[in-house]
């Protein structure tokens, strides 16, 4: 049974990507290099970092240089009406593919899109990299080609941004205002739920029950 039990383990580590340490309100190995208006202070961005590569996710507000920090669960907050709200990726290490989406909580509508297909401005081999490709860029959730995104600066909302890699990803929201949080059922709603699904197991089985019963001449 112990060896059984070993294997299994075994095959699940091979089958798993690789585990990610995520940190959140830090900065990347190095940091965000590029442009004006994104200021360093504090470190603020999302960092999930695995063997073989980096990814760090931060969003702020594109007309101030300094970027305010995240709460602990990665939710950066602006004031009703803030626009532009942009957000800024970086990829440390080769990669194959990437992909960035990015959901509109209130609708659900979303857009993904490849990060190294859309002009990325600063893909750049950096002394401090260890020799790994370095690719960054930033972009706003306004921006013609997220327009399916539904942005909207003037209503209380959340937009979330997941950035993936090769079994990497790193995740980052954006509340507008008060926000929006997805509905969790009530306790009486969660009960009637378990009530219907017992009604149709019980109607199941009863089902089942009288085609399988056999008919002697």
């Amino acid at each position: 049974m112990k060896t059984e039990f070993l294997a299994i383990v075994a095959a699940f580590s091979l089958a798993s990507p690789a585990l990610a340490a995520t940190t959140v309100n830090t900065a990347p190995a190095d940091g965000f290099l590029y442009g004006t208006g994104n200021g360093y202070t504090p470190a603020n961005a999302i960092v999930s970092t695995t063997v073989s590569n980096e990814l760090a996710l931060r969003f702020h507000n594109g007309k101030i240089a300094v970027a305010p920090a995240s709460d602990a669960n990665g939710v950066y907050s602006f004031a009703f009406g803030t626009t532009p709200i942009n957000f800024d990726f970086s990829i440390q290490g080769s990669t194959t593919n990437a992909s960035i989406t990015l959901t509109n909580l209130l609708t659900n509508a979303f857009v993904t899109y490849d990060p190294f297909g859309a002009g990325n401005d600063n893909a750049a081999t950096c002394p401090s990299c260890s020799g790994k490709d370095l690719t960054q860029n930033s972009a706003r959730l306004n921006f013609a080609f997220l327009s399916g995104l539904g942005f909207n600066p003037n209503q209380n909302n959340t937009y979330q941004a997941t950035l993936s890699a090769d079994g990497n990803s790193v995740t980052a929201f954006a509340k507008v205002g008060d926000g929006f949080t997805p509905a969790v059922p009530e306790p009486a709603t969660w009960a009637m739920m378990l009530m219907g699904f017992g009604f149709m197991g019980v109607a199941m089985r009863r089902a089942r029950s009288r085609s399988t019963k056999a008919v002697f001449a």
